[in-house]
């Protein structure tokens, strides 16, 4: 059918794309991509050729909007939405495209599929009833921000370079406390998946020793989190 059909693409492991993702590849007329290059690679996995590939990404993707549309309704194309890994418009490109086609009436169908941080919230073992998600973690007016998180009662998710984790979790450390329960979960579903679990000191002194390396998820419990059975 003709519309924006958003494409959820594996975090890692390229085995996790699902039939349907899988199908719809096949079935659009074009594909928007984060980075072309990258897109090529899982099309070229599956055996997808001959599709066309157009840009868009967090420094075009105002100027791209028209010829977007301009696909989906004079040609009345399917234009299939993807980024380089988990669901367009988490932390990723996706959003303006979709709220514009919400705006112009376009239909907008939004394939379920993975996602960095879901997996890794699962994963931590930490309560996944209440979380919030803040995407990637401030580089600018950290203490101020944690300040204002401090008594925040839900599982608090971000996304963090490697070379910066250790720092940041020197920072929640000296502002929420030393022995507040964390993990960081890194490589998810990949060859070197690592989920590390502990105190926010446990894990400092263990990145401290042990710098980490690819995409790295941080969680830290809420404010008055403790276990018991």
């Amino acid at each position: 059918m003709q519309g924006l059909w958003v494409i959820p693409t594996p975090i890692g492991h390229l085995e996790d794309l699902t039939y349907r993702a899988h199908k719809v590849l096949q079935e659009v007329d074009v594909l928007w991509c984060e980075d072309t290059r990258h897109s090529q690679k899982l099309l070229a996995h599956y055996g997808i050729s001959g599709k066309p590939l157009r840009a868009l990404h967090a420094y075009n993707e105002h100027k791209v909007l028209e010829r977007l549309f301009h696909e989906a309704v004079r040609h009345q194309w399917r234009v299939g939405l993807l980024t380089d890994s988990g669901m367009p418009g988490i932390a990723d490109p996706g959003y303006l495209p979709i709220r514009e086609a919400h705006r112009r009436g376009i239909p907008v169908y939004v394939l379920p599929g993975p996602s960095a941080f879901l997996t890794a919230l699962i994963a931590s073992g930490l309560p996944s009833h209440r979380f919030a998600f803040e995407g990637f973690f401030p580089r600018r007016g950290q203490k101020a921000y944690l300040e204002a998180l401090r008594h925040e009662e839900r599982t608090l998710i971000w996304y963090e370079s490697p070379l910066r984790l250790v720092r940041t979790l020197s920072l929640l450390k000296e502002t929420w406390g030393e022995a507040r329960l964390a993990c960081v979960a890194r490589e998810l579903t990949k060859l070197h998946e690592e989920v590390r679990r502990g105190t926010l000191a446990e894990l400092y002194a263990y990145f401290s020793a042990t710098p980490p390396r690819g995409e790295v998820v941080l969680l830290v419990a809420g404010a008055s989190y403790t276990e018991s059975l």
